[in-house]
């Protein structure tokens, strides 16, 4: 029976772990609950946040940390996301 498998559909969620007073945390869980990418504003070195801003943002590819629409197209374009996937944004 050819055509009867349906395309697997990739449905992530961005979980905003922390946005408060110039902090941000965030990750992407793929349907089964595993991480496939996370990013904040963190300095690595010091743990304040980076005078550079969320990286993602300040390279233009995000107009804010919960522009799921944004970071859909990075994950895309990176190959972490099928062309397919969905996003949405929880936290």
């Amino acid at each position: 029976m050819k055509g009867s498998l349906k395309p697997f559909r990739q449905e992530l969620v961005q979980v905003v772990d922390l946005d408060e007073r110039g902090w941000f945390k965030s990750r992407v869980e793929n349907q089964n609950g595993r991480t496939v990418f996370s990013f904040s504003n963190e300095d690595e070195k010091t743990g304040w946040p980076s005078e550079d801003g969320l990286w993602l943002v300040e390279n233009g590819f995000m107009r804010h940390g919960r522009d799921a629409g944004g970071l859909l197209e990075y994950l895309k374009s990176a190959g972490i996301a099928r062309p397919t996937a969905t996003l949405r944004v929880e936290g």
